[in-house]
Parts: C-alpha cells; structure tokens; sequence
C-alpha cells in the first residue's frame, strides 16, 4: 500500500477544497452574469414599453384634443346650417338688416333650391338701394350673421353720384340634408 503522510493529505485536501471552491465560484459567477443579462435584457424590453405606452398616450391626448376641437366646429356648423331653414326667419333677419343698415328693399325672388351631396342650397335673389358703406356693412351683415348665408354674382351699380347704390346679388342660405 501507499504510504501518503498527513502533510501531503492536507495539501491534497486543500488544493481539493480550492478546486471545488473555484468550481463554484465559476459557477456562481457565471449564473450571476447570465441573470444581470436577463435583467438588464428585461429592463430594456420594459423601458421600451413603457415609451410606446407614453408615446401612444400622447397621441390619445392629441385625438382627443382633435375630437373635442372637431365636435365645437361641427356643432358650430350645425348651427349655421340648420336640418331645415325656416326661410320666414331668414327673411325676417335680413330685413332686419336691411333696416339697420337704412337699405331699400327693391325685390326679394326666392329660387329653386338646389340640392347637393349633403346641403341643399336655397337662393334668394335680392335688389337693394342704399349708400355703398350700407351696402358693405349689409353684406359683412350677411357672412357674421348665425346661418350660413353666402352671397354671389354681385352687381353694385349707380347712374350719377348724387344717387344712392343699386345692388342685385343672389344670397344662398343652406340646410343640411
């Protein structure tokens, strides 16, 4: 049999202890490495998330802001044009114009309504007598009223300056369909 003295036992024992000792260690280490790179993976995969989300929240703000924006302007259209145009109020708000701008009312001739994609438009056609700043504050009268009233094939004439303007225009009001 072998003779192995105790000192040489103990060195053996030692280098076996440090040899298992750096086997795990290795292996402790290399375990750690791997779940810091899990980790860090994970903390990018969240971070990233979590920019989608903010970003994706940033735009459901700005949809909303656009929705809220876009339902004020619907509504204010809808109050400019109306389902159905009660035509005596329209008449009545003009003439009342008409007055407080001091203009002569010389015709008014309803027309045929022409009907289109989604409005359908009414024409009235109009002659007026007044000075041209009356006629001018009419017209701006016309566009700042609450309907939607849009005036077109315009002619502002007068035979001599001592007279006052004559005006022939075709004013449109509209209704939705």
């Amino acid at each position: 049999m072998i003779k192995i003295s105790v000192k040489t036992l103990d060195r053996i024992g030692i280098l076996l202890i440090i040899a298992l000792t750096f086997t795990c260690g290795y292996w402790v280490i290399k375990d750690s490495v791997a779940k810091h790179k899990q980790i860090h993976q994970e903390n990018d995969i969240v971070t990233k998330s979590l920019n989608q989300l903010r970003s994706t929240e940033d735009n459901f703000k700005n949809i909303n802001s656009l929705m809220v924006q876009t339902k004020n302007e619907l509504e204010f259209l809808n109050k400019r044009i109306p389902k159905s145009v009660n035509i005596g109020e329209v008449l009545k708000e003009i003439d009342s114009f008409m007055k407080k701008r001091k203009i002569t009312l010389i015709s008014m001739q309803p027309m045929a309504s022409v009907e289109e994609k989604i409005y359908t438009k009414i024409p009235i056609k109009l002659m007026l007598k007044g000075s041209f700043i009356n006629i001018y504050n009419l017209l701006y009268d016309f566009e700042t009223m609450n309907r939607m009233l849009v005036t077109e094939n315009m002619t502002i004439s007068r035979t001599n300056f001592a007279e006052d303007c004559q005006a022939e225009l075709t004013a449109n009001v509209y209704q939705r369909e």
